[in-house]
């Protein structure tokens, strides 16, 4: 799979809110990027910044499947 320019934006953002500490705007940015590009390992990227932002990754995974 071929890396565009916006993936590596979005993907150093990520990085950088994490870095920081921002948990949930990791987790935001992550989600909503990973939705448009299906990627898995950046949903599942997303899910582990929520969880570290506090919040109950169990009912977001839940209600994503419903």
């Amino acid at each position: 799979m071929e890396r565009v320019d916006g993936d590596v934006r979005v993907e150093n953002q990520v990085r950088e809110y994490e870095r920081e500490g921002m948990w949930s705007h990791a987790a935001e940015l992550a989600d909503k990027h990973s939705e448009t590009t299906g990627d898995t390992a950046l949903k599942q990227r997303a899910y582990d910044d929520y969880h570290k932002a506090g919040y109950q990754v169990d009912k977001l995974v839940s209600s994503s499947n419903d």
